[in-house]
């Protein structure tokens, strides 16, 4: 019998783009067995927008921002209750090309032990400029990087199959198997790091992550946050902190404050460094995060929850 297929679209407060993620993975070669679209906004914009599919999609509104994780799990839970092998999750502002995601079907059939798989991510507004060939996280340092980001196209050699830490989350194709070993993606992020997270609990259980050969998804990027917003320095300080301190292992309690203060260093400078808004909103945000974590608060960030 074949592999149920189930892809799953999140959105806040962009109903258009939403609109032409849904079209994109409707018009693939290999279409999904479902597609499911949570919403995860209180008002009519993303069911208007969606009209012209309502026959062909099933629509989940939360009825609040749930954050990231907190969508896509509602997405996934009815996937899962609905017999889905394998799910895409994919963000708002992402267009899948028509063979994309037999392509990342592929790389899953051809790896046993692959459970999770992504595309080469380039952007979509600028073609030629590579998004991310994956994710690398040095888990002594917590530093990450996505791999050739701002690279132009042609001197990337398509999307090798090869291991890494993790993929992009802007698109990302899930074995059934993962959820059952893994969980489901940590609501405690909220915005930012729960699809590095979701990879390495992933790789602890047993799953290798991938770059599927040839295949290629385009990605806008801060739509639902903009780029100079203070609260994307919020949630990356936090949360780069919870990750490193989540995949930590067996570290002494001396490497482990090391590694922290090394990581809210880096998001300083990076606040004090970064264009876009103010700087005192910047580093305010980021302090603010690095505050939260040491207080165990995550999820929303509280003065801006929805």
């Amino acid at each position: 019998m074949p592999l149920r297929l189930t892809a799953i679209v999140l959105n806040y407060r962009t109903p258009d783009d939403t609109a032409v993620a849904v079209a994109s993975l409707l018009a693939s070669d290999r279409r999904p067995d479902e597609t499911i679209v949570v919403d995860n906004d209180t008002g009519p914009d993303c069911r208007r927008a969606l009209a012209p599919w309502s026959d062909r999609i099933t629509c989940i509104q939360t009825g609040r921002n749930l954050g990231f994780p907190g969508g896509m799990n509602a997405g996934i839970r009815h996937a899962l209750d609905r017999g889905a092998d394998r799910i895409a999750l994919v963000n708002s502002d992402v267009v899948v090309p028509p063979d994309c995601l037999g392509r990342l079907e592929s790389a899953l059939d051809a790896d046993p032990g692959a459970g999770i798989v992504g595309p080469l991510v380039l952007a979509r507004s600028s073609p030629d400029v590579v998004g991310s060939v994956g994710v690398d996280y040095n888990a002594r340092t917590g530093r990450m990087r996505l791999r050739a980001a701002g690279a132009a196209r042609g001197t990337v050699n398509g999307a090798v199959r090869a291991d890494v830490d993790a993929v992009a989350g802007c698109l990302m194709l899930v074995s059934r198997e993962v959820f059952a070993r893994a969980g489901l993606l940590d609501e405690r992020y909220f915005f930012s790091f729960e699809e590095l997270d979701f990879c390495l609990r992933a790789r602890a259980a047993g799953f290798h992550t991938r770059l599927a050969p040839g295949a290629v998804a385009y990605h806008e990027g801060s739509r639902a946050i903009g780029e100079g917003s203070p609260r994307r320095f919020y949630f990356a300080a936090r949360n780069h902190l919870l990750l490193a301190g989540t995949h930590a292992g067996q570290d002494g309690t001396a490497t482990r404050a090391a590694r922290a203060l090394f990581i809210a260093a880096l998001n300083v400078a990076h606040a004090a460094t970064a264009p876009g808004g103010s700087l005192g909103a910047r580093l305010g945000a980021t302090l603010r995060g690095i505050g939260d974590h040491i207080r165990g608060r995550y999820g929303p960030d509280p003065p801006a929850a929805i």
